[in-house]
């Protein structure tokens, strides 16, 4: 059986910079279930566990969110170092 994918990120680069915003932008599906935990992070190159991140901000659902309707959202990070995707 094929797993629905919940969580779609939008306009990833390869590569970011020190001392820059960073736009995470990305989709819920209505397949996906809010949690008060689910938080996006920006992880190391070659990360192995979720204790690998650099920051990370709590991903809460947008106002007006009605449950089974998929959601565009979007988190800024400010990075005060250099990495890749």
């Amino acid at each position: 059986m094929e797993e629905k994918r919940t969580v779609t990120f939008r306009d990833v680069a390869k590569s970011y910079f020190s001392q820059t915003r960073v736009d995470c932008r990305y989709t819920i599906s209505s397949h996906h279930s809010w949690c008060s935990h689910d938080w996006i992070g920006l992880f190391k190159v070659g990360w192995l566990t979720v204790n690998d991140y650099y920051t990370f901000a709590w991903a809460l659902a947008p106002e007006g969110y009605q449950t089974g309707t998929d959601a565009n959202c979007s988190v800024a990070f400010h990075c005060m170092f250099i990495f890749e995707i």
